[in-house]
C-alpha cells in the first residue's frame, strides 16, 4: 500500500452480500476519527488516542478486547492497522470523509 493513498473502507459492497450496518459503523468511526483529526485542538488528542490506545488490547485468549477500536475494525475490514494509521497521519491529500451514494 502506497503511504498516498487509503484501503478501500467501504465494508458493505463485499462480493456477494448487501448492505451491512456493522460494516458501515465501523467505517463511519474511522471517518470521523479522520475529521477529528484533521480538526485539530482537543479533537486531534481524542483521534490520536483512538488510533493508539487500541495497540496490543487482547484478553487472555488472543480475542480483541473492544470490537469498535481502530485496530479491531482495520483489522475486521481487512486493513493493516499500522499501515492505515501510518496514511492517515501522513496523508499527502485530503481524505474524502463524505459517504458515497450506494
Amino acid at each position: 500500500m502506497s503511504r498516498s493513498s487509503l484501503p478501500s473502507m467501504d465494508g458493505h459492497l463485499t462480493v456477494s452480500r448487501g448492505y451491512n450496518a456493522i460494516h458501515e459503523l465501523m467505517r463511519a468511526m474511522i471517518l470521523r476519527a479522520v475529521e477529528d483529526y484533521r480538526s485539530g485542538g482537543e479533537l486531534r488528542e481524542d483521534a490520536l488516542k483512538y488510533f493508539f490506545d487500541d495497540d496490543g488490547d487482547e484478553d487472555e485468549t488472543g480475542q480483541e478486547d473492544y470490537v469498535l477500536s481502530f485496530s479491531y475494525i482495520c483489522k475486521h475490514l481487512g486493513m493493516d492497522p499500522a499501515q492505515t494509521r501510518d496514511a492517515i497521519m501522513n496523508a499527502t491529500h485530503r481524505i474524502s470523509t463524505r459517504r458515497r451514494a450506494a
